[in-house]
């Protein structure tokens, strides 16, 4: 999962400027009703949300994670909130920003979830509650689909190669100091990486991995495909795995527990699964979690249970999700 000091585009399916064009017209007031029956919805609990009985999402609208078209939720990490939210009996809508803008928006009370391929932070365990995983997102590595790797790509792996990636990542060191590699570029935009990739002058781009999940779903003839990188000591910046979370306000930890099962329930009916790969994020690495779990010792315990700020004891909402 990357971390950036500024947001590049990859292509116009993914121009943030657009999706919030497109996301006026349609208008943002707009919400996704559960479709729950009676007794289901006689069943779920009355849970805090900034309007009564709807989710506001806190979200930038960057694909695949987060979108809006058409009165229609989309995005792997906002389509999860509406499959839960649905099993609760809450409806769901979306508040466009940007991406800076959407944890004081939490901690203000004018959304109640802030989504988007958001990694687990010690210091945004400290600002806000942070659900369970719903997938874990490492780096890959996108090449052409005739390279001769995989399942997996180290960093072993790249001597003799060429190597790029944009201005801005927080892996560059990482990357300048692979040995052996032929060359590291650094490009402006990502679409300059990739151009290069497709046309041959780069061996392998570093890049947002879903974004480029996403781009290469919409255009299949770039004929391009991303593996997943090993990790390997000495490399966390780049072959590290973060874990993507739900982030809400300190002040509703009733919605955390709630979110929390519902979690349990996407990962085991594979709901987390379908929705990604309907994205583009197709990798099995998507769930495989990391070797170590960083955040035991600063929000939950060896046995999962919750530490620090947001410490409490869950309540139990698991027959929602039944």
């Amino acid at each position: 999962m990357n971390t950036r000091v500024r947001m590049h585009k990859i292509g116009t399916q993914l121009s943030r400027r657009c999706l919030l064009q497109r996301t006026a017209i349609v208008g943002v007031g707009m919400m996704a009703a559960p479709l729950l029956g009676r007794a289901a919805l006689a069943a779920a609990p009355k849970l805090k949300t900034v309007e009564d009985g709807v989710i506001t999402i806190a979200m930038s609208g960057a694909m695949p994670m987060t979108g809006y078209e058409d009165g229609k939720i989309m995005g792997s990490d906002a389509q999860m909130i509406a499959a839960i939210a649905n099993k609760l009996g809450l409806g769901v809508k979306p508040a466009i920003m940007q991406w800076s803008a959407t944890i004081e928006a939490i901690r203000s009370g004018r959304a109640d979830i802030m989504v988007g391929n958001m990694s687990w932070t010690p210091k945004r365990a400290d600002a806000m509650l942070l659900t369970d995983a719903i997938y874990y997102a490492g780096n890959l590595a996108t090449m052409r689909q005739d390279m001769p790797f995989k399942d997996s790509i180290g960093i072993e792996d790249f001597k003799g190669y060429s190597l790029g990636t944009s201005v801005g990542y927080n892996f560059v060191p990482d990357l300048k100091k692979i040995p052996d590699a032929k060359e590291v570029k650094l490009y402006d935009t990502d679409d300059a990486a990739i151009r290069d990739v497709q046309a041959g002058r780069l061996d392998f781009a570093f890049l947002d991995g879903p974004e480029v999940d996403y781009m290469v779903l919409k255009n299949p003839d770039l004929k391009l495909k991303q593996v997943p990188l090993r990790s390997t000591e000495g490399y966390p910046l780049l072959t590290d795995k973060g874990i993507a979370v739900m982030g809400m306000s300190l002040e509703n930890p009733d919605l955390l527990d709630a979110f929390n099962a519902g979690i349990k329930w996407l990962w085991s009916s594979k709901t987390n699964a379908d929705i990604l790969a309907k994205n583009g994020m197709t990798s099995p690495d998507y769930l495989v979690a990391p070797a170590k779990n960083p955040r035991v010792g600063v929000d939950r315990d060896d046995s999962s249970n919750i530490l620090g700020p947001a410490a409490h004891t869950p309540k139990d909402f698991s027959s929602l999700f039944a």
